[in-house]
């Protein structure tokens, strides 16, 4: 007897680029509604958890600072027993949060005033000169200044779009002026390139006007999105959850 050769036929894989379909469409549902329900709880969660750290951080200041004081005057005063481990009188939690926000205020007085940018100056620089200190004291003070230009005035006019390095691919940047180049005899736009997630570094080009492509972003969207590194993206961006 003569054994029948199994013929194997050919599998269709689904064409480059679209995605394979699940066995498990309800198992699939589940985890995208798990997915849009954990992205719409992680900015109030996170806000109310930065909110109750920097309550933390500013209450054991407060009791370091009244620590302190009452030390000093222990010194001054010399038999007096000032110094209690227990703050617990009507009003102290107020009193612990207060202090250390007056303090706050005092040093923000001061830095705005030209002695105090000095001063500012000079510890920067000191700072970013100490090793293995100093790359992440300028990592953090980049980070602080472009979350705190975010809600400030910029001198960007707009968020505009150069296509590079190839086409289709497309750059987010900001116009920062719109100039005519007597020497070539044309209309000129210069516009700062951001790095991601860090916008205080770039490059800047100058480009014709009719390579530039405008965008409908506002400031402030295009800011959020760079530092998320496109992870929080404007509304006019529809995501691929909405999609499907």
């Amino acid at each position: 007897m003569t054994k029948e050769k199994s013929i194997d036929m050919p599998v269709e894989e689904p064409p480059i680029g679209e995605p394979v379909p699940s066995k498990h469409p309800r198992i699939r549902r589940v985890m995208r509604l798990l997915l849009t329900g954990f992205a719409a709880v992680i900015p109030i969660v996170g806000t109310i958890w930065l909110m109750v750290v920097i309550y933390k951080v500013l209450m054991r200041v407060g009791d370091a600072l009244i620590t302190f004081l009452l030390r000093a005057l222990n010194l001054m005063q010399s038999g007096t027993d000032l110094v209690t481990e227990d703050f617990a009188f009507y009003g102290s939690n107020f009193v612990r949060f207060l202090i250390p926000v007056m303090l706050l205020l005092l040093i923000g007085f001061g830095v705005a005033n030209r002695p105090g940018r000095q001063f500012l100056h000079w510890l920067n620089h000191a700072m970013q000169h100490v090793p293995y200190l100093g790359f992440i004291y300028s990592a953090l003070k980049q980070f602080v200044d472009a979350v705190k230009n975010l809600g400030g005035e910029s001198k960007f006019k707009s968020v505009a779009y150069v296509e590079y390095p190839s086409p289709g691919c497309r750059l987010l940047g900001f116009v920062t002026g719109n100039y005519h180049d007597s020497q070539i005899g044309r209309d000129v736009t210069t516009v700062f390139i951001p790095t991601s997630p860090n916008p205080m570094t770039g490059f800047t080009i100058i480009i014709d006007d009719e390579k530039v492509e405008g965008s409908s972003m506002s400031l402030e969207e295009a800011s959020k999105m760079i530092l998320s590194a496109g992870l929080v993206a404007p509304p006019s961006f529809q995501s691929d959850i909405a999609r499907k």
